[in-house]
């Protein structure tokens, strides 16, 4: 019986060390695969820069940790904010993406890449006069004759003629028996 008792402890201890061993085996895996965090005094444009290679790649969750990094330092950093935004409208968090976008241009209301996604943010969700309020204050922003500044007329334009044509049918529906 002592020594039933003695293989069913062996047993359970083999055990427990091959739970412990696969745990710890797998940690290590994680640690070794894992990218290394920057050392904190590494300057904000090298964290962008590493930050948009993750996001380049599709790493949205590595992207957003640098993104993050970046506001630690400086909690108001457009770029970073609006980035960290793009990558909740990648998820499908628009709303998400929306006060991210809120949150750069009241750090910098002059800050042509938030205004630039918010207003494509608002045109896909079929916010035709938000979009063109935020396209309309992109092009004060950018020089008249560049191809940011026709793109934007544009759409401006497409943005009007779609409430235009919104409106006609809201009247017509208004005028049928």
């Amino acid at each position: 019986m002592a020594s039933r008792e003695r293989i069913g402890v062996v047993v359970l201890a083999g055990a427990v060390l091959v739970i412990l061993g696969a745990g710890v085996g797998g940690l290590l895996l994680n640690r070794m695969f894992s990218p290394a965090s920057p050392p904190a005094d590494t300057p904000i444009p090298q964290l962008l820069a590493e930050a948009h290679r993750l996001l380049d790649k599709g790493d949205l969750v590595e992207a957003e940790k640098s993104y993050l990094s970046i506001l630690k330092k400086d909690p108001a950093y457009p770029e970073a904010v609006t980035h960290v935004g793009n990558i909740a409208s990648a998820r499908g968090d628009l709303a998400a993406a929306l006060r991210h976008y809120d949150e750069a241009l009241r750090s910098d209301p002059s800050y042509i890449h938030a205004l630039w996604d918010k207003a494509l943010l608002l045109r896909d969700k079929g916010d035709d006069v938000g979009a063109i309020k935020v396209w309309e204050a992109f092009a004060r922003l950018v020089p008249a004759d560049s191809q940011d500044a026709a793109t934007v007329k544009r759409w401006i334009a497409e943005g009007r003629e779609r409430l235009a044509t919104q409106l006609g049918a809201t009247r017509n529906a208004k005028t049928l028996p």
